[in-house]
């Protein structure tokens, strides 16, 4: 057999002689489906607000406070998938902009405050766990395999 039809130790095999490397690289490790949403809640509480642009900067209106937070929860998203190592702190901005969303933009008929606060939600109990195998004992011990 050729050496790349062998799967290397730590990779498994996906195909004719190709190994799933997307699967250990650290771009891949973020909470897609609440990004997802997150950036999904944005665009639709932004739509309201951004088919009323002309009565946005009118003195007493409320649809640039809705421009504003549809803005910001989109951008909670792009945040967090360019950067992971921010996802749980952007997860507890998206579902405060969410809520806070149902002023300017009716929460984007709430159906983009109802998908902010999952996404956020869903952000915020990710947690980064590059390797369970180096992660030591609670009790700080080596961790030799002998119960006490």
């Amino acid at each position: 057999m050729s050496e790349t039809m062998v799967p290397k130790r730590g990779k498994r095999a996906v195909g004719r002689g190709m190994t799933d490397t997307a699967a250990v690289s650290p771009k891949s490790k973020r909470p897609r489906a609440g990004l997802v949403l997150l950036l999904l809640s944005g665009a639709i509480t932004l739509y309201i607000p951004v088919q009323l642009y002309w009565l946005a900067f009118v003195p007493g209106s409320f649809a640039f406070t809705g421009i504003l937070f549809g803005t910001l929860l989109f951008a909670c998203g792009g945040i967090g998938w360019m950067m992971p190592q921010y996802c749980r702190l952007l997860g507890i901005f998206g579902i405060l902009f969410s809520i806070l969303s149902l002023i300017g933009a009716l929460g984007g008929l709430v159906i983009g405050m109802l998908l902010g606060i999952v996404g956020g939600c869903l952000c915020f109990a990710w947690r980064n766990d590059p390797d369970p195998k180096k992660s030591k004992p609670i009790d700080g011990s080596e961790g030799d395999g002998v119960a006490v």
